[in-house]
C-alpha cells in the first residue's frame, strides 16, 4: 500500500544531509559520510520501483487521495504495513549500504596509494 514511503523518507533525509554537508561530507575521512550518496540512490531507486509495482497493482491511483487504502478506509492497515514492511525495507537497504561501504573502505585501504609506489 504505502510501504515505499518509508525508504523514500530515508532517501529524502539522506539527500538533505548530503546537500547541507556539501563538499565537507564528500571530503570526509569517514567513508560512511563520504558515500552517503550511495544510500540516497539505493533508497530512491528502491522506492521508485516499489511505487511502480504499487501503481501496477492498482494500489496507487492518479486521483486524490492517491492511495486506495486511504480511499477505502483502510488507513490503519496502511500505517501498520508502513511500520512493519516499510521500516524493514529501509533497515535492509541501510544495512546493505553499510556493508557495501565497509567492503569498499577495506578495499581502499588494501590498495597501495600512488605516493608509496613512487
Amino acid at each position: 500500500m504505502a510501504c515505499f514511503t518509508v525508504p523514500l523518507a530515508e532517501a529524502v533525509i539522506a539527500a538533505s544531509v548530503q546537500s547541507l554537508g556539501g563538499r565537507k561530507l564528500h571530503a570526509s575521512r569517514n567513508p560512511f559520510l563520504a558515500r552517503l550518496g550511495w544510500l540516497r540512490d539505493m533508497a530512491f531507486g528502491g522506492s521508485f520501483l516499489l511505487a511502480i509495482e504499487h501503481v501496477w497493482h492498482g494500489e496507487i491511483t492518479w486521483r486524490f487521495p492517491f492511495l486506495t487504502a486511504v480511499e477505502n478506509g483502510e488507513t490503519s492497515e496502511m500505517l501498520r504495513e508502513m511500520a512493519t514492511s516499510g521500516v524493514a525495507m529501509a533497515v535492509l537497504v541501510t544495512v546493505a549500504w553499510a556493508a557495501i561501504v565497509a567492503v569498499s573502505a577495506l578495499a581502499d585501504r588494501a590498495r597501495p596509494s600512488a605516493a608509496t609506489e613512487a
